[in-house]
């Protein structure tokens, strides 16, 4: 809003300040009717109104190249065809009353104003050589800056285009990390936007694509990221990319889960041959919600710890973005799922991860969730196959229990089910051909308290949906990402961590800030936490995260809470040396953060200045039971923590491969 007022006011002054000197090209003599003080602007050769001006204009195109809204491949345009605009007038101004027996009255102003746009700066004559306008206006020298700026900036802006991909590789080859998303299509845009708000500090998002003239790339370009133009049916040109010697995130984004796994295995190739990065976060589209919990089942630990692997998909997050949606500022108090498709597994899914987040920390104000009643005549079967994959392709965590209803959600049946609390029941309708698409209408026309939300296939994918009748809400299968909200389980991780840590401390300080005023520094502290406690169960630890067909039974937390540091990671699985080795680890990697960002040691901590007493070598901990018993204390806390949300580690037996 800011950015458009400042646009308007400077755009008025433009204009004013314009007007002024084009009424002073045409008639010279009214600057004589201005007070004395006020004369020396606007008359010929000023160099100060030509300063002011100049200035005005520069700054006006600034502000539009850079306001909110304002597209970097549109502005450009836009301020050369002002520009020329300006020159025209001020030029047509200038030249009105150049006119003679021999130059016809009209069309000499306007081939000369013309000879103007097109960069001519030189004087013309009439008859007799007379030069005309015989005392140059400060509006035709305006007009031959205006003029020439505009010929400069469409040359440059040709340049650019033509040596966007060459400057795209030289920005990326000077980045210090990279954040790599390899090929998107229009429904992945809007994770590209995400990616962009949880970049880490000093990285370059890189795009790869086959087809940089896309609109979704071009989109993408426009928010920031570099572009890189690949074969993929060439699969050197994608390893041999220089860029994944400094890759510190990936992201698989094609819609086609088998192209992404076949460019994962070419790359974690590359990797082993130019990097020693473990524990990268890896991001692979899979759009099926069983297909994504069992990739990420098999790749979420075992022997390649090269990766700490997650999936995203456009049923998981319609799922996520409906039950934001369902559970904002009004709550209800029970969930109608009606239908069955891929998109009623991956809300069962969205649910259970919400319980699990829910036990581990609820804001105060926050009520407990409501349950979900599954309603089709396959509603048995699906709650079935939910609860295989519950056990066997997720997190290991006790399961709430699901209700169904094995009928086909008709309107007389939904009927029955709502009228008892309209206002407190919520409907979500999926995309399955046995709901009837007048369903969701004829509901909204009997109950306008009760929130619907109808699957439609030409719905538009935004966070400020209208509804349509009462509360009824249209909906499309999409990977649209809410603004604000995490694209991936290790920023939820990290997210839900700090918000507990947040109101457990008592001390305030720049740490302790909500997650939302956070500066990037802290919260990539806390994605660091947890990227490195994914790696030492298993590099350190002798542990994996690997569930997949494993039905173990959690420890439940609550259990963990009152033991001492030591005791706590035992029950755990992890002996004292090995829990030693893990605090030694983490606390080395955690000086290394806080130095790379200019910290230093300090008896004294200080965070304005960038001072720590901690910032220590591990002999002094290690020297000192208070600190060493602070340190496994941290540990303890990770891991626990991992555990509360649903992460659990096994041991790997002796000589079994994982």
């Amino acid at each position: 809003m800011h950015s458009a007022l400042t646009r308007v006011s400077l755009s008025v002054i433009a204009a004013l300040l314009l007007g002024y000197v084009t009424v002073l090209a045409i008639a010279p003599q009214l600057r004589e009717r201005m007070p004395a003080q006020w004369r020396w602007f606007g008359s010929p050769s000023s160099w100060q109104t030509l300063l002011i001006l100049v200035a005005v204009l520069l700054v006006l195109g600034w502000v539009a190249f850079y306001s909110t809204g304002a597209g970097q491949s549109g502005a450009p345009v836009a301020i050369v065809a002002s520009l020329l605009l300006i020159t025209a007038v001020l030029g047509l101004a200038s030249y009105w009353r150049c006119f003679d027996a021999d130059n016809p009255r009209i069309f000499t102003p306007l081939i000369w104003t013309a000879e103007l746009v097109k960069g001519g700066t030189g004087d013309h004559d009439l008859a007799f050589g007379l030069v005309c306008p015989s005392t140059t206006p400060i509006a035709l020298d305006l007009g031959r800056v205006t003029g020439t700026a505009a010929i400069f900036i469409s040359v440059f802006g040709i340049a650019a285009a033509l040596f966007q991909s060459r400057v795209d590789r030289l920005r990326i080859s000077l980045a210090r990390s990279i954040t790599a998303v390899v090929d998107i299509d229009d429904d992945a845009e809007s994770v590209v936007s995400a990616i962009r708000t949880t970049l880490d500090r000093g990285s370059t998002l890189a795009v790869i694509t086959a087809s940089p003239n896309r609109e979704c790339v071009r989109d993408a370009r426009n928010m920031g990221a570099r572009i890189v133009t690949v074969d993929f049916s060439k699969p050197n040109t994608l390893t041999a990319l220089p860029l994944w010697r400094k890759l510190n995130k990936l992201y698989l984004l094609s819609p086609d889960p088998s192209a992404n796994t076949r460019r994962l295995a070419l790359i974690t190739e590359r990797l082993a041959t130019v990097s020693r990065k473990q524990r990268l976060p890896l991001i692979v589209r899979i759009d099926d919600p069983w297909q994504a919990a069992a990739w990420r089942a098999q790749h979420f630990g075992g022997a390649e710890t090269r990766w700490a692997a997650d999936t995203v998909g456009k049923y998981e997050v319609t799922a996520r973005r409906l039950l934001d949606d369902v559970l904002g500022p009004t709550p209800v108090d029970r969930i109608l799922v009606c239908g069955a498709s891929q998109l009623t597994l991956a809300l069962c899914a969205e649910m259970v991860q919400r319980q699990l987040e829910w036990d581990y920390y609820s804001a105060p104000d926050r009520q407990p969730l409501p349950p979900l009643t599954l309603i089709a005549e396959s509603a048995e079967e699906f709650k079935q196959d939910h609860l295989y994959a519950h056990r066997h392709l997720g997190p290991s965590t006790e399961h709430r229990e699901l209700a169904t209803m094995a009928e086909k959600p008709t309107v007389p049946m939904l009927i029955s089910l709502i009228d008892a609390a309209p206002s407190s029941t919520a409907v979500i309708l999926v995309d399955d051909v046995h709901v009837e698409a007048s369903t969701g209408t004829r509901l909204a026309a009997r109950y306008p308290r009760t929130p619907i939300y109808a699957w439609h296939p030409d719905a538009q994918a935004t966070d400020d949906r209208t509804p349509l009748v009462g509360q009824l809400y249209i909906y499309q299968l999409s990977m649209h990402m809410p603004a604000g909200k995490a694209h991936d389980t290790w920023e939820r991780a990290a997210r839900l961590i700090h918000d507990r840590y947040v109101a457990e401390i008592q001390t305030p300080s720049a740490a302790t800030l909500p997650w939302d005023q956070l500066s990037e520094f802290y919260r990539g502290s806390n994605r660091r936490q947890v990227q490195n406690a994914l790696w030492m169960v298993e590099a350190i630890g002798g542990h994996t995260w690997n569930t997949f067909g494993d039905t173990a039974q959690p420890v439940p937390a609550v259990k963990l809470h009152d033991l001492a540091p030591l005791e706590r990671l035992k029950a755990i699985g992890f002996d004292e040396d090995t829990a030693i080795a893990m605090a030694r680890r983490e606390h080395e990697d955690w000086c290394r953060y806080y130095r790379q960002a200019g910290w230093k040691y300090g008896p004294i901590r200080d965070d304005a200045k960038k001072i720590h007493n901690k910032l220590v070598e591990w002999d002094t901990i290690a020297a000192d039971p208070e600190l060493l018993s602070t340190a496994l204390a941290s540990l303890a806390d990770t891991l626990s923590k991992l555990r509360e949300l649903g992460y659990i580690s096994r041991p790997v037996p002796s000589g079994s491969a994982v």
